[in-house]
C-alpha cells in the first residue's frame, strides 16, 4: 500500500486496537484464488465514501463503529455484538426501574446515567444476549462524554457500521430507542434531574403501580422566577407520563386521583404535575 491507502490502513489498525478494548476484533478477511486476501476491508471506508466524519460520533464511538464497518460480512458482524455483551459490567438491580427501561425493545432493556465532573457515564442490562452486545457498544462508546457530544451523535451511524444489515428491523428499532433514551438520560443528568430527592421519592412510589413506561420529568426550569418554584430543592414543577395495566376500568379522573393520592407527601410540597396516564392498549393504539 501507499500513499493514502497505506495511512488508511493504519488508521484501521489503530481503530481495531482501540476497540479491543470493547470486545471487538479484527474481521477476517474474504479470501479469493490462491489464499491471498481480498482488498476489501481497509480501503472499503474509502471505496463506500460514506462521510463517517458527519456521524458527530465520540472519540470512543468511532474505533467501535470502523471495526464493525470494516466486518466483510453481515455474520461475523452478528457474531461481534454477541461477544461484546460478555463485556458489559453488571448493573446495580435497585437501577433497574421503569423509569430506567427502554420503550420499543423486542427484549428488556435497561440504561441508566450519572453525572462526573462534566461528563455522562452509563451502566445498562438486557436479558437479551444480542441485545446485551448492544447496550455494551453504546456505554462503552458514549461513557465518558459531554451531554453536547452525545446528542450529537447521528443515528444514521447504524447503517455505516453495518448494524442495521445484520439486525431484525425490530432490534434496529430497538437500538434507535436506546440512543434516544440514553440522549435524554445524559440531558437528565445534567440538569440535575437524575438522582434529585423530590424526583427519586415520586419515581419510587410510582414504581408501586409496575408500570411498563414511566418518564417523570423535571420541568422547574421553565418556571424560575414564577411563584411556586420555590419549593424544595427547586424541584416545583414535574410532567409525568405513565403506561400501566392497573389504569384499566378507570376513568381519567379515578387514574390521577390514585396517583395523587400515592404521591401525597410530595404534592404537598411541589407547585405542579402534568399527568398522561394510560393503559397499554391505549399507549399502543
Amino acid at each position: 500500500l501507499h500513499g493514502r491507502g497505506r495511512g488508511l490502513a493504519v488508521a484501521v489498525a489503530a481503530a481495531w486496537c482501540a476497540a479491543a478494548a470493547v470486545g471487538l476484533r479484527a474481521p477476517v478477511a474474504a479470501r479469493g484464488g490462491g489464499g491471498r486476501a481480498k482488498p476489501t476491508t481497509a480501503l472499503r471506508m474509502v471505496a463506500e465514501g460514506v462521510p463517517i466524519d458527519e456521524l458527530g460520533l465520540t472519540s470512543s464511538l468511532r474505533p467501535i463503529v470502523e471495526v464493525l464497518h470494516a466486518v466483510p460480512d453481515d455474520k461475523q458482524r452478528y457474531n461481534q455484538i454477541l461477544a461484546v455483551s460478555a463485556r458489559l459490567a453488571p448493573m446495580p438491580e435497585e437501577l433497574k426501574t421503569a423509569s430506567n427501561k427502554v420503550p420499543g425493545c423486542l427484549s428488556t432493556v435497561f440504561v441508566h446515567a450519572t453525572m462526573e465532573d462534566g461528563k455522562v457515564f452509563f451502566t445498562g442490562d438486557s436479558d437479551g444476549i444480542l441485545t446485551k452486545g448492544l447496550v455494551t457498544l453504546l456505554v462503552q462508546g458514549l461513557s465518558g462524554h459531554s451531554p453536547e457530544e452525545i446528542d450529537a451523535v447521528r443515528p444514521e451511524f447504524i447503517k455505516y457500521a453495518g448494524l442495521s444489515a445484520s439486525l431484525t428491523p425490530g432490534r434496529n428499532s430497538g437500538f434507535l430507542n436506546m440512543l434516544k433514551t440514553m440522549k435524554k438520560q445524559a440531558h437528565a443528568a445534567a440538569a440535575g434531574t437524575i438522582d434529585r430527592p423530590m424526583h427519586t421519592a415520586m419515581s419510587l412510589k410510582l414504581e408501586q403501580l409496575k408500570p411498563a413506561v414511566l418518564e417523570l420529568v423535571d420541568e422547574s426550569h421553565k418556571h424560575a422566577g414564577h411563584a411556586g418554584n420555590d419549593s424544595k430543592g427547586g424541584e416545583s414543577h414535574f410532567s409525568l407520563t405513565i403506561v400501566a395495566d392497573c389504569f384499566e376500568g378507570l376513568s381519567l379522573v379515578q387514574r390521577h386521583k390514585l396517583i395523587y393520592a400515592l404521591l401525597a407527601q410530595e404534592m404537598a410540597e411541589i407547585h405542579a404535575l402534568s399527568i398522561s396516564a394510560k393503559t397499554p392498549a391505549e399507549a399502543a393504539a
